[in-house]
């Protein structure tokens, strides 16, 4: 049976911030601009970030806030997100990082693209320019070495970029399976929906690092954090590899 293409789908936008408060308001103002309801979580910002927060919630109409009380951790405020839009009744969810980062005139594209593959991961596949620091680049690198040999594939071209649309349907019960609640979130939700056999489909989108911009990465901690990730993620590919290969093989 065919796909149905084109189909009416309920989007909104979630963004997670932790240090990025005043940031975040031109990332919501671009988000309204193309009339997308935003789920604003507040990833135990101080109490200082939380009245910017509640400030830009009460400013844009379709803006709800969502607040965890500590930080659970990029991957903890997406998850809250998550469950969030699922109990409003959306079934997409377009992940955008709160520092700016992303070239938002991509927005209409990338809703095209989910709308044309409801069921279907629509992730960016991140064009740099001169901003980008040298040990994020080789960071990602090795990084999607790895998700190469995860997923038995090369169908993820880059698993950190922060610029997606999940499929509820799929991507909520895959994030409630794992508890990864750090920078691998991203990488990690990608693999399990490759080992679910949802289908992952790139575009390429510019990403500036803003000048002067916080970063939450930890060098030391997340780096460790992420090689912890990688080994369970190659652990779980042993397990599931039969599988893995039988669908390939019954794709063709």
């Amino acid at each position: 049976m065919a796909r149905a293409e084109n189909v009416n789908i309920n989007l909104c936008a979630i963004v997670p911030v932790y240090r990025h408060e005043s940031a975040s308001r031109a990332v919501v103002e671009k988000l309204a601009s193309y009339e997308l309801p935003v789920i604003l979580v507040d990833d135990g910002n101080a109490p200082e970030g939380h009245e910017i927060l509640v400030q830009i919630a009460n400013e844009f109409p379709k803006v709800q806030l969502v607040t965890n009380k500590v930080n659970l951790g990029k991957g903890g405020a997406v998850r809250s997100g998550m469950v969030a839009a699922v109990a409003a009744g959306y079934t997409h969810a377009l992940q955008v990082d709160a520092d700016g980062q992303h070239d938002m005139d991509m927005i209409p594209f990338f809703v095209k693209a989910a709308k044309k593959h409801s069921d279907d991961l629509i992730g960016g596949f991140p064009q740099y320019d001169d901003s980008v620091p040298k040990s994020r680049e080789s960071g990602r690198k090795i990084t999607n070495f790895w998700v190469a040999i995860e997923t038995l594939s090369r169908e993820i071209p880059d698993a950190m970029c922060g610029f997606r649309v999940y499929p509820l349907a799929t991507s909520l019960p895959a994030a409630k399976k794992f508890r990864n609640n750090r920078m691998g979130f991203d990488i990690e939700i990608l693999v399990r929906l490759s080992w679910a056999g949802v289908k992952l489909r790139f575009y390429p989108i510019k990403v500036s690092y803003p000048k002067d911009g916080v970063s939450n990465f930890r060098l030391f901690h997340d780096n460790v954090a992420i090689s912890l990730t990688h080994t369970k993620l190659c652990l779980g590919m042993l397990v599931r590899s039969p599988l893995i290969l039988a669908r390939r093989i019954f794709k063709k």
